[in-house]
């Protein structure tokens, strides 16, 4: 990764976006840093920069249609070039869980903000500087397991993330000649401090040593399929989704109400607590 530049958007907070920066960094790309605060990235910048490479940061609220619509923009004017996109903010609120005929529409809007509009946005105009360029690149956009199949009481989650797939399958396809690829990654459980917040016993997810193996993965792990889909040994890729799930999205989804269920009793109790989620 050497002499590339990564926007890494969701970058901070000490998650996959912190783990997604600390892997590119130490293959040797510099960064640009997007999270909500210049706090939650600088974390980030100093872990970088402790790696030998530059890392410039940017505070914006992606859910602003304006402020992703200028990110490119003002991650040009900060680094100069943009070789490789990575697209880890995303996620629901505790506040946001909910059955489907108790959604409203502005859960659904801003859940779709955050997770599907500002992806189409950056991407969008980080391909189109790629192509004026003429250098090519590499994206990766976040899907989840939860566009796999259905997500019982986070329904609109799901519903952007697979629409995630189906855009960056549009893109890889019209990008590809300008030597754009664009990829997806769809983790399944992971062990992050925020889903650490979500707590389900009967789930295999949330047990040390669970009996049939389905483990949460651990923030690394998703990050080295990112690291591997914007190198170049993942040349002939594109257009794909990548599951990192430790085999979950293989079992019978039968029972899925039941695990979900003190999934969204959790959230609620967080959300009354005043977490943000």
């Amino acid at each position: 990764m050497s002499g590339k530049i990564a926007l890494v958007c969701g970058a901070g907070g000490g998650g996959l976006g912190s783990a997604v920066s600390r892997m590119l960094a130490g293959a040797g790309a510099s960064l640009v840093a997007v999270d909500q605060s210049e706090e939650l990235v600088a974390a980030t910048k100093a872990e970088a920069e402790g790696l030998g490479v530059t890392c410039e940061t940017i505070a914006a609220n992606l859910m602003d249609a304006d402020v992703a619509a200028a990110l490119v923009g003002t991650a040009l004017a900060k680094a100069g070039r943009i070789d490789i996109v990575v697209n880890v903010a995303g996620g629901t609120r505790f506040s946001q869980w909910s059955p489907i005929e108790e959604t409203s529409d502005e859960v659904l809007r801003d859940v779709m903000a955050l997770n599907l509009n500002y992806v189409f946005r950056v991407c969008a105009d980080a391909a189109r500087h790629m192509i004026a360029a003429g250098h090519g690149g590499s994206m990766v956009n976040f899907a989840s397991i939860a566009a796999m199949h259905s997500a019982p009481f986070h329904g609109p989650y799901g519903m952007a993330k697979r629409g995630v797939m189906a855009m960056t399958e549009t893109m890889a396809l019209e990008w590809a000649r300008y030597g754009i690829r664009v990829n997806t990654v769809a983790p399944g459980g992971v062990a992050t401090p925020r889903a650490s917040q979500l707590r389900n016993a009967n789930s295999t997810l949330t047990q040390q040593k669970p009996a049939d193996g389905l483990r949460r993965m651990q923030p690394d792990e998703i990050a080295g399929a990112v690291l591997f889909l914007v190198s170049d040994l993942a040349s002939g890729v594109s257009g794909q989704t990548l599951f990192v799930d430790g085999a979950l999205g293989c079992k019978n989804p039968t029972g899925s109400i039941n695990e979900y269920t003190p999934i969204m009793n959790s959230a609620k109790e967080n959300a009354a607590a005043g977490l943000p989620g």
